[in-house]
């Protein structure tokens, strides 16, 4: 079995977290089972995209780290093995503003390792919800704005 873990973001803000031991797989149908219960077709898309991230952590890895991690093992640089895990964001509230696109809620779905990458999964949930992303600022005024 292994630690997977389960953020919840919405408009910049992890609002549940949770670590679940079981299939990754599973896990992910299981998310996106409970996000398709929260999804309005009316107003957004559902969207399950896979991503994956750097993550490194020091040699000599444990035989049970290492019968843990090494399906993920994509290499190693002097006392560190490198690993290449997967992430999965199920977007279930989002909108289309012309070419940009804004999630509004998803949820987080990779494996646990310690809690340092918790805290960098906790800061792309929050980064991929969040409505000031870069180029966006700024612009959401335009509508509303009613001036004689």
């Amino acid at each position: 079995m292994t630690s997977v873990i389960v953020l919840r973001s919405e408009s910049g803000k992890v609002t549940s977290e949770k670590v679940i031991e079981g299939d990754i797989g599973d896990v992910v149908r299981n998310t996106a089972a409970q996000a398709l219960k929260e999804w309005n077709d009316m107003i957004s898309d559902f969207i399950i995209m896979k991503d994956s991230q750097e993550w490194r952590v020091p040699l000599p890895l444990k035989p049970n780290d290492y019968e843990r991690l090494k399906n993920f093992l994509s290499g190693k640089e002097k006392n560190e093995a490198i690993l290449k895990l997967p992430i999965y964001i199920i977007s279930f509230d989002n909108q289309w503003s012309g070419e940009d696109f804004q999630d509004k809620k998803v949820y987080v779905v990779s494996y646990y390792l310690d809690d340092e990458m918790k805290k960098e999964l906790t800061t792309y949930a929050i980064d991929v919800t969040s409505e000031n992303k870069g180029e966006n600022e700024g612009e959401e005024s335009e509508e509303g704005e009613e001036e004689e």
